[in-house]
């Protein structure tokens, strides 16, 4: 028997106390102020307030700073979510919002996210790992003073129409920059002028907004650690992919980012709309289309609500029924395929379904589904190929060893499924938390390779007294 192999024996060890999957449970919150007429959206003060809130109760896992300031010298702050004792291989997630003044449901989506994670940290296994494991960086308000003219028009009853920034260069009516067709890529300038509704700017990346979140993005990319770019928009129900601008250019990760929305808009309203629709007129100087051909950042805009129900400003019955849980999961889900988002997209899924835990070891059984968790299904799919798992690290870490579960069962009525069932002994371990990671790989079928799903987490804690000698009166 080889060394590995001992270990394997060994490692066949362990004890559960908490297993949690994505979870759809919101953490409390308290709005200071909200804005008239959308009592479920905090306005700007009480944004600020939120975020300063959060630097201060979580100082070992939250960093707020400035990475620019708007036109009007108001700053852009960046909430970066991670362990910071953890100093290690990272994949991170930007979540960006707010870059459409009136887009109110994304914003308050992102921060609901950020405020659920963080209270989580010590309550529930996935906020923990993540947080851990992950960055997360999470700009709110992206053009703040166009959030401050709309919510404006929301005090003064007005229709909620304010989309751009306040750089006016119309003479005959205020109008300022669209932000999203101000980055250069493929930018063009707007036909009419500055006093073009969607002005483009004077220039590609004219606006100190754009430039601001160039500057932060390219610096990200410059680090050698995975990441997924996700724009929040608001108007309609969908998850669109680059590039906008051209819908029949050369694209090499077309259906990998297509896969991609796919994977995140698993059980949301968003339907993941593919590169070259029809029905979507071009779109030029978008941010996705520049973080994805210029920054080589894998990138979606995932926009939510109903042009029926508020339409950019999303009606807050709507907000509230619709959209917040499920898309908040959404969010856990793009978290945790950020470490690989190109392949991940395409493998199978673990649900933990027992777990059973006796005097000296734990069993956890449970499934692998190359099929469930998209969009309406899979397009693609295939058998199960292996289910792995490693302990106390994820399986992107460098120093990471892996252990493939033996005996997978496939399920007599759908070949796309494989059912496990992992005995785990407690006599290899110390005394504490432990952390398992399993995670899936799918058939290499039809030319399509095999790849990793979506890491699930499985806590552990092996009680003192189990190491405890046991002693005998004579």
């Amino acid at each position: 028997m080889t060394k590995k192999s001992v270990l394997f024996s060994l490692l066949l060890s362990l004890g559960i106390v908490i297993f949690s999957s994505f979870s759809t449970i919101q953490a409390e919150y308290q709005p200071q102020s909200t804005i008239p007429g959308f009592d479920c959206y905090r306005d700007s003060a009480s944004i600020s307030q939120s975020l300063q809130t959060l630097s201060s109760e979580y100082p070992g896992l939250v960093q707020l700073s400035t990475i620019g300031y708007s036109t009007e010298n108001q700053p852009i702050h960046v909430l970066k979510i991670t362990n910071q004792s953890i100093d290690t291989y990272k994949p991170r997630l930007v979540l960006l919002s707010g870059l459409r003044a009136n887009s109110f449901a994304p914003v308050e989506l992102n921060l609901r996210f950020a405020e659920q994670l963080l209270a989580n940290y010590n309550e529930k296994t996935e906020s923990a790992w993540m947080i851990d494991h992950f960055e997360l960086h999470v700009i709110l308000l992206a053009n703040p003073d166009g959030r401050a003219k709309a919510e404006t028009q929301a005090e003064d009853g007005d229709n909620i129409t304010w989309q751009n920034n306040t750089n006016n260069a119309c003479s005959s009516q205020d109008i300022g920059v669209r932000l999203n067709h101000n980055f250069p890529y493929d930018w063009i300038p707007s036909e009419v002028g500055p006093c073009d509704p969607a002005y483009s700017g004077e220039t590609a990346a004219s606006e100190p907004e754009t430039q601001a979140i160039i500057t932060y993005l390219q610096d990200l990319a410059n680090q050698p650690e995975p990441i997924l770019l996700l724009h929040l928009d608001s108007y309609e129900n969908e998850i669109l992919s680059p590039f906008l601008s051209n819908p029949t250019a050369e694209n090499p990760h077309l259906n990998d980012l297509y896969t991609l929305a796919e994977k995140i808009a698993y059980n949301t309203l968003s339907v993941p709309i593919p590169q070259g629709d029809p029905h979507h007129q071009p779109s030029h100087g978008t941010l996705i289309d520049y973080a994805y051909g210029t920054l080589d950042i894998p990138s979606l805009v995932f926009s939510m609500g109903d042009k029926y129900v508020g339409g950019y400003t999303s009606f807050c019955w709507y907000f509230d029924e619709n959209l917040v849980e499920n898309n908040i999961a959404a969010l856990y889900r793009a978290l945790n395929i950020s470490a690989d988002p190109y392949h991940q997209a395409y493998g199978p899924d673990i649900e933990i379904e027992n777990v059973h835990q006796g005097i000296s070891s734990i069993t956890i059984q449970g499934s692998a589904n190359d099929y469930l968790t998209w969009f309406e299904g899979a397009d693609v799919y295939s058998e199960v190929k292996n289910v792995q798992f490693s302990i106390d690290l994820p399986p992107w870490h460098p120093q990471v060893i892996l252990y493939t579960i033996p005996n997978l069962v496939q399920n007599a009525n759908y070949d796309y499924v494989s059912d496990f069932d992992l005995e785990l002994n407690f006599a290899l371990f110390s005394p504490g938390n432990h952390r398992i990671f399993f995670q899936a790989w799918d058939t290499q079928d039809n030319g399509n390779p095999s790849n990793p799903g979506l890491v699930s987490v499985v806590e552990i804690f092996i009680p003192y007294q189990l190491f405890m000698p046991i002693m005998i009166a004579e």
